[in-house]
């Protein structure tokens, strides 16, 4: 199975194919592979299933043969997601022991709604019991509308004075709610706890603006690039000083992009890409692996720069 730049999916499907007698292999593109996968590689290998590595490519081979094992929320929603949509397959209950503070929790709650809307008739607790379970189709699941490019959009309108999007439909959403904080100035610390996708472009707003502190971000370390590291590059080759934290950064305000002297990496993360590419519509910039925007937005070019439109 090739899951492409998407770690969700390979979370997802390597949970289902530990349900199954034999073994799967399971892969992604170049990005892919470079990420730690071990959150649910090791939670599978304490279920009794062998998984060749915690990187892919790696082999799961099935079924379940025992009855409990932990996660640590801290890293990402999406072990715990993987499971629970894996376990109409379980072969038996199985107890799962959650540790750590959970973070991107809007992620998690969407699984849990959906799955009780399919029939899962379990609820979210410290030890969390998953039982074999029969998937039926609910009349309506409402699935709320992608919002973390929205910090992406803001940051080009911030730079072009341009308004690109009605924001009002952003009110009130984790993504939506976190952009106002950072941007409000009535915040010096930002908690990217459930929203660390949007590191990047709010660490240049943030810049741009008042400035401040992202914090509960360390769970950014573990994206297509260590996004805390790669935006702090990213950035300061646009004349952006940023500083590490353990769990974030540190952003002075009122600073303003300049042309880079060099090529930029994109680092193939895709989020750092578009950050990258909207800074450049304002001051210029040669970017090195810019493709990897398809993978969240194709078209993207043509939308931010028109003159690329039916290039």
């Amino acid at each position: 199975l090739d899951c492409g730049n998407s770690a969700t999916t390979a979370n997802f499907v390597s949970a289902i194919a530990a349900c199954m007698h034999g073994s799967v292999e399971i892969d992604g593109d170049l990005s892919l592979r470079s990420r730690d996968l071990s959150p649910m590689t090791s939670a599978l290998r304490e279920l009794g299933c062998d998984v060749s590595s915690d990187h892919l490519p790696y082999t799961v081979t099935g079924p379940i043969t025992r009855g409990h094992s932990s996660i640590d929320e801290s890293f990402s929603s999406q072990t715990l997601s993987g499971m629970i949509l894996a376990s109409p397959g379980f072969p038996k209950e199985v107890k799962i022991s959650l540790e750590g503070d959970s973070v991107s929790r809007w992620y998690r709650d969407l699984t849990l709604e959906s799955s009780i809307l399919s029939g899962w008739t379990g609820e979210y607790s410290d030890v969390l019991l998953l039982s074999p379970w029969t998937v039926g189709t609910p009349e309506i699941i409402e699935i709320p509308e992608e919002s973390s490019l929205f910090p992406v959009a803001l940051l080009f309108d911030r730079l072009h004075g341009t308004e690109s999007l009605d924001y009002s439909k952003f009110q009130g959403t984790p993504v939506g709610s976190t952009v106002e904080i950072a941007t409000s100035g009535r915040s010096e610390k930002v908690s990217l706890r459930d929203t660390s996708d949007v590191i990047s472009p709010l660490a240049a707003l943030m810049a741009m603006g008042d400035g401040g502190e992202i914090v509960e971000a360390a769970h950014a370390r573990r994206k297509e690039s260590n996004r805390i590291v790669s935006t702090i590059r990213m950035l300061s080759s646009f004349g952006i000083e940023v500083e590490e934290r353990a769990g974030g950064l540190y952003i002075p305000g009122s600073q303003r992009p300049r042309t880079p002297s060099g090529a930029i990496d994109c680092e193939n993360d895709h989020r750092l890409a578009m950050t990258a590419a909207v800074l450049a519509t304002k001051v210029g910039a040669e970017l090195s692996g810019h493709e990897i925007c398809d993978v969240t937005h194709p078209g993207f070019f043509e939308m931010i720069i028109p003159e690329l439109a039916g290039m």
